[in-house]
């Protein structure tokens, strides 16, 4: 039994929300549950306890013994979400700072540094071409050691940014290519922009739980840029779901839609999505 690398995500909401659930599919390497304990917004796990949706800051002062219990489950690593003013209420080994924009910086516990960027040329960590495709970002992210064509997915370019702070974290572990890529394509940020279709194809849906109207804004932004070819629909809220997919259904032989669902929680807009597709899909 010893103690998990703690590794501290530090941003928005939202950002730190991604880049845990990118994080820990990476560290976990296709043996999800086996490898990484989370303390966050939307899933809390140590190995022992896990609940969907936990109060975070009251589990922040319960960290110590989720700690515990990781390192008795032989967990090799902690991620835990902070915001601004928790970073120094709980010790860690890395700590990343997701800020505005796309930018931040990785720092260790014995002082070592990267930087990231999401626009700029100057930043340890940066990006070249990128391109964004249904339902994927795809991107070649250049660090200190190695260049990687990379792909998330995740819909909108504003995902880059939590997506190189997960990229700097693992240089700093010195985590290979192959598991960096092979953990970003597989994995899932629930309800932050997963793209879901109905299994016909009639009406396709992307979630987006976060309370920032700024979120919002980003996310119907980059539906409307990436798919072009489809009716973009916002809708707000589980009642709203199932009106807007029987409307898609209606508009049968015209372009597909794509309905943008906001609001909180994320899992129950899923759920209506999924409840009302049943209902009007028309199955081969």
């Amino acid at each position: 039994m010893g103690a998990p690398l703690v590794i501290g995500i530090s941003g928005g909401a939202r950002d730190r929300e991604v880049a845990s659930a990118l994080l820990r599919t990476i560290l976990d390497d296709e043996r999800p549950y086996e490898r990484a304990a989370l303390v966050g917004g939307r899933e809390l796990f140590d190995g022992v306890e896990w609940s969907r949706h936990p109060d975070r800051v009251s589990e922040l002062q319960r960290i110590d013994d989720h700690l515990r219990h990781a390192g008795e489950k032989d967990l090799a690593y902690a991620i835990v979400e902070l915001d601004e003013a928790e970073r120094g209420a709980v010790r860690t080994d890395l700590l990343c700072v997701i800020g505005a924009g796309g930018a931040g910086t990785v720092t260790t516990a014995d002082g070592r540094s990267l930087s990231f960027s999401a626009r700029g040329s100057l930043a340890d960590v940066g990006v070249g071409r990128t391109e964004s495709h249904y339902g994927y970002v795809q991107f070649l992210a250049h660090t200190p050691s190695r260049e990687m064509t990379l792909a998330v997915p995740l819909t909108g370019r504003f995902n880059l940014g939590p997506a190189l702070a997960v990229v700097t974290v693992c240089e700093l572990l010195d985590i290979t290519a192959g598991q960096i890529g092979i953990g970003l394509l597989g994995a899932r940020a629930s309800g932050h922009g997963e793209l879901l279709a109905a299994p016909d194809r009639g009406v396709y849906a992307l979630v987006e739980e976060s309370g920032e109207a700024r979120d919002a804004e980003l996310l119907l932004s980059a539906a409307r840029e990436d798919y072009a070819t489809m009716r973009v629909e916002a809708a707000r809220g589980p009642a709203a779901v199932a009106p807007a997919v029987e409307r898609a259904y209606g508009r049968a032989g015209d372009a597909p839609t794509l309905l943008v669902l906001l609001g909180a929680p994320g899992d129950k807009l899923e759920d209506a999505f999924q409840a009302a597709v049943r209902a009007h899909a028309r199955l081969l």
